[in-house]
């Protein structure tokens, strides 16, 4: 894998692994994070640190067909996060940009990196490392006025089945890191790798927590149950010093890329052992490109965890088992077994997959007839011709995506909703907490989204070409109702001015 002493220093595998582990942690972590617990999380990191301290007393494996299987399950984890990071890019970064597109200079850089990183000795994780912790830091401290800490003190947790499946699915996409194991005998020095696979468990274990706790923190019980990146919308919510022109949430989530690309490059590197010589390097690209096939098919999703929570994991844990087995004595392989065993039988998919759908940039509400709510879509620009305003009558947002559907035969997409608007009228109805709890627990709608209050009809608002910038943030709507406070949102006028604020009671 490494040019000269075919050695990698502890140091650099240090930061290329942090830098992986605490990207996909951000990434998922808050996602499997449900409603005021996070057993699932814990455990994960309890699973995760058991399997990488059995890699620093089991010899990594010699046998090819062993190395073979160990290959696909990287191969299919690589795949599966190369989509992850396209569409997150797609999403904060290239909103009207083919995932095609992005995904193909992706794995263009991807090959460069694994090519010329190997003859580099991983050079790329050392430069790009400081730059992407330092980053991670200042995004905090700039998102630090969104955070309640009281929330955090209504933080349960619960020891029943479920939590431990959520916790092992979790824990077969943080166990991408596990491919270190394939290191052991390269590092320099050789003495110290436990001591930096430890080292790696302890900081990511560490952000992991710090990231979904400091998520719920700004989502309170409001939740950010069912959001597709959590820790990415709230990046939204960052309040920067001065006047600042433009979004530079988009800052940060290039930070966070970053770490994802050093963990696909890592993951994607099927032939990582020797220098690599012309045959391998066509070897590889046919594989990155079988890779970029099936990353844009939305279907990966759904099998690739199909195969690595049923299949490859468990195939996984027991090559580690057998290995240990040799090693350790009578003892020894009782406490193994009791470690590891017990993952073998958790297994489920619950994938959740995006698609092209028409773009909603506004919802407005109004109040309808019989108890029921008059919502009107309004859409951004598509590939296509830009759609007008949907208006339907409905009891629920559920219902109006299905009166959409019916007439269109399309779905739509909230990915890059901007604001919600609300008329006067509709917030003193007795049906209007009821939308409140719909928002709230179906993951679609981020809670960074803007909230306005209009004096006129808000389906107004849906014609209007400039949408402004900002306004409340839908989860401190959800928190003010969850928790019976005040909470004051920006009003629009009869003449279309944005004018006051008005304080939604309690």
């Amino acid at each position: 894998m490494f040019s000269g002493n075919q050695k990698i220093s502890c140091r650099q595998l240090y930061r290329n692994y942090t830098a992986g582990l605490i990207s996909l942690g951000a990434l998922l972590a808050p996602l499997a994070m449900n409603r005021e617990n996070l057993t699932q999380i814990l455990w994960a990191l309890l699973f995760l640190g058991a399997w990488l301290f059995g890699t620093v007393y089991v010899p990594r494996p010699e046998s090819v067909w062993i190395k073979a299987l160990c290959y696909v399950h990287y191969w299919v984890l690589g795949t599966m996060a190369a989509r992850m990071t396209g569409l997150l890019i797609r999403e904060f970064l290239l909103n009207d940009t083919g995932l095609w597109l992005i995904l193909g200079w992706f794995y263009i850089f991807c090959f460069y990196n694994l090519y010329k990183g190997a003859e580099c000795r991983n050079r790329v994780s050392e430069i790009l490392f400081p730059f992407f912790i330092v980053l991670l830091l200042f995004l905090t401290a700039m998102m630090w006025g969104e955070v309640d800490l009281k929330r955090c003190f209504e933080l349960r947790l619960s020891l029943d089945g479920r939590r431990l499946e959520a916790g092992y699915q979790l824990f077969c996409w943080l166990g991408a890191v596990q491919s270190l194991w394939h290191l052991r005998g390269r590092t320099m020095p050789a003495e110290k790798y436990g001591k930096t696979v430890g080292r790696i468990w302890l900081t990511g274990a560490a952000v992991i927590l710090a990231f979904s706790i400091f998520s719920y923190g700004i989502y309170g019980n409001a939740g950010h149950t069912g959001l597709v990146f959590p820790m990415a919308s709230a990046m939204t919510l960052a309040h920067f010093p001065g006047k600042v022109v433009g979004r530079l949430d988009a800052l940060f989530v290039f930070a966070w890329v970053i770490g994802l690309f050093l963990l696909c490059s890592t993951l994607l590197a099927p032939l990582q052992d020797g220098e690599p010589d012309t045959r391998k390097k066509y070897l590889m690209f046919a594989l990155l490109a079988a890779s970029y096939a099936f990353a844009l098919n939305p279907a990966s999703m759904d099998w690739g965890q199909e195969f690595i929570y049923m299949v490859s994991m468990p195939i996984q844990i027991l090559i580690l088992l057998f290995g240990g087995l040799r090693r350790i004595g009578k003892h020894g392989r009782r406490m193994l077994a009791a470690i590891l065993l017990p993952v073998l039988f958790l297994t489920g998919c619950g994938g959740q997959e995006l698609e092209e759908r028409s773009l909603v940039m506004s919802v407005c509400v109004d109040p309808g007839q019989e108890e029921a709510y008059h919502l009107t879509f309004g859409f951004g620009a598509s590939e296509d011709d830009p759609e007008e305003p949907f208006e339907t009558e409905a009891g629920s947002m559920r219902e109006a995506k299905e009166a959409y559907y019916d007439k269109f035969q399309k779905n739509m997409d909230f990915n890059h909703l901007k604001n919600f608007y609300f008329s006067e009228e509709i917030l003193d109805l007795e049906i209007f907490p009821e939308l409140l709890e719909e928002l709230q627990t179906d993951g679609a709608y981020s809670r960074g989204t803007s909230v306005y209050v209009t004096e006129a009809a808000a389906s107004d608002e849906a014609w209007e070409e400039e949408q402004p910038e900002s306004g409340t943030p839908l989860h401190r709507i959800l928190n003010a109702w969850y928790n019976e406070e005040n909470c004051r949102i920006p009003v629009i006028t009869e003449d279309h001015r944005y004018k006051g604020e008005i304080s939604w009671p309690y």
